[in-house]
């Protein structure tokens, strides 16, 4: 009776038209049934009677791993449960919809029965199954944009709804009446007309960058963009901003050896590159699994001066017209303006923000003390420390107000400083008549009196400002470099509203050290209130 019913169980598996399985820890193949051996072309008599691993068909989940391999684990195993799987076949791989069960003997872990059929045969089922729901529900779908909306108020785009309802992956390309329209001399217009006018709203580098990647891919229904910039002092191709591609793409590595790369850089306007026809390309097989399928490299050019390079990748092959590249060719020249005057912007305000911080700074630090020397020595310390100059002196004028005494210094030789009186020299009268004075080439500079003893200090540029406290000149301040530097008005402007705050704490200090100093006692820097100019 008992054979009775194992014979009987034999046989309602064997008529089971889905495949099942039985897989051992080892990997080896104990049972297979005529479903299996109908699904993968492989009858049980060549499963079971091979020896190696090589024999078996393999199963994988869908990410290529071996499905034997968690089954020697018991991995995730250990409970029935449900996945795609793919099972070698005699015509290749096919996907089937595996049931795992785990199988016990006197308690111990021995391996799964593995219950399989093809999904393949099922698909048909789908649009019938759409079909006969379709009456008792409504889609909403945007008019416009032809999104779909979920239940919980989200819109997920059409492609991607209707994929998940089992009608496959969509893929983008365009026909040819929306090819004419979208490409007449009147849409090229109006789309550079409104890629322009959004890359030109805002000043900032990321913006723009961001703005142009987008529009590319929207205007010239691309897959992708992606601008990478140079970085001249590594002369390298940096990435600056990329739409629609992924992190592990834009991230595969170094592109110097792309073929279209050096033809954007030597100049050429477009280069159209099908990276799966070039079997030795470097990143072939990122590109394909990417879905790439040509690249378009063109140069963002300033003048005759290349700064970067526009790419935008396709999904399936395009041929484009002669228009279409001069299209491109005349985006990628407004792209490279925009990111210019973008850059522009930021240095100017960087160097702005920096001014103000450099002001603050100083102000603040000489304002902490009302001793005089304390805060001339201060100025002399921090300014060139901000400023990345090599030295700094200040000269105020004696009670005559005719006579420069030094008071402070820093950055400078003992030997420099003792070389003599500079009242005579031309560039401190200027100064002391209140008209900064910046001189590049001290060496060559009829301004300067001690030339040699400027060049064997290594002082190659300074500039001299007048320090003014309450209307009047009480002295002079001398920024000194080290390399050949030319003072803009930016920089010159800058200094000189520095020094006056300088010459305000000056006063202040001289001020509070006259009111506190025992009676008839001078301080060794203060000058007579009546001293009107120099």
């Amino acid at each position: 009776m008992f054979d009775r019913k194992l014979k009987l169980y034999h046989r309602i598996l064997e008529h089971i038209a889905d495949g099942v399985c039985l897989i051992a820890r080892n990997g080896s193949i104990r049972y297979w049934n005529r479903g299996a051996a109908a699904i993968t072309g492989i009858p049980a008599d060549a499963v079971m009677s091979g020896s190696g691993a090589e024999r078996f068909p393999q199963f994988e989940d869908e990410e290529g791993n071996a499905f034997c391999d968690q089954i020697a684990s018991g991995m995730n195993l250990r409970k029935p449960g449900q996945r795609n799987l793919f099972v070698a076949s005699a015509g290749g791989k096919i996907l089937v919809e595996a049931h795992i069960s785990p199988f016990f003997i006197d308690g111990n872990y021995e391996g799964v029965v593995l219950s399989f059929r093809e999904t393949s045969r099922f698909k048909g089922l789908r649009p019938f199954q759409l079909r006969t729901e379709k009456l008792d529900r409504l889609i909403p779908i945007c008019g416009w944009c032809k999104k779909i909306r979920h239940d919980d108020d989200t819109w997920e785009q059409l492609e991607a709804y209707l994929g998940e309802q089992g009608f496959g992956d969509f893929t983008h390309s365009m026909c040819p009446v929306c090819a004419e329209k979208i490409f007449s001399k009147r849409i090229y217009l109006e789309s550079y007309q409104n890629v322009c006018k959004a890359i030109s709203t805002s000043l900032s580098l990321e913006e723009v960058l961001n703005l142009i990647v987008t529009n590319v891919v929207k205007v010239m229904n691309m897959k992708a963009s992606l601008v990478r910039l140079l970085n001249k002092e590594k002369n390298q191709l940096e990435i600056a901003a990329y739409h629609g591609l992924s992190e592990s793409y834009v991230n595969k590595g170094p592109v110097e050896y792309d073929r279209s790369v050096d033809d954007a850089l030597a100049g050429k306007p477009v280069s159209i590159y099908d990276i799966t026809e070039d079997k030795s390309a470097k990143y072939r097989k990122e590109a394909e699994k990417e879905g790439i399928r040509s690249i378009l490299s063109i140069p963002l050019r300033v003048k005759d001066e290349v700064i970067g390079l526009l790419r935008m990748y396709t999904a399936e092959p395009v041929a484009y017209s002669d228009e279409d590249l001069k299209f491109l060719a005349a985006l990628a020249e407004q792209a490279a303006i925009a990111i210019m005057n973008a850059r522009h912007f930021e240095r100017v305000v960087s160097r702005e923000r920096e001014y103000l911080d450099i002001f603050q700074a100083v102000t603040k630090t000489i304002s902490s003390t009302l001793n005089v020397h304390e805060v001339l020595n201060m100025i002399v310390r921090m300014i060139p420390a901000v400023m990345r100059l090599k030295a700094a002196t200040i000269r105020l004028l004696d009670n005559s107000g005719k006579k420069l005494e030094l008071v402070a210094a820093h950055g400078l030789t003992e030997r420099y400083l003792s070389r003599g009186p500079v009242d005579t020299e031309e560039n401190i009268r200027e100064a002391l008549n209140e008209k900064p004075v910046a001189i590049y080439d001290v060496m060559t500079d009829d301004r300067i009196a001690y030339k040699k003893e400027a060049g064997e200090e290594g002082i190659k540029s300074v500039l001299t400002l007048p320090i003014i406290a309450h209307g009047r000149v009480i002295g002079v301040l001398r920024l000194l470099t080290d390399i050949h530097r030319t003072f803009s008005q930016d920089e010159i402007d800058f200094s000189v509203a520095l020094a006056e705050q300088c010459g305000i704490a000056i006063e202040n200090a001289r001020m509070y050290e006259k009111l506190h100093a025992a009676p008839g006692k001078r301080t060794a820097v203060e000058v007579p209130e009546q001293q009107k100019g120099p």
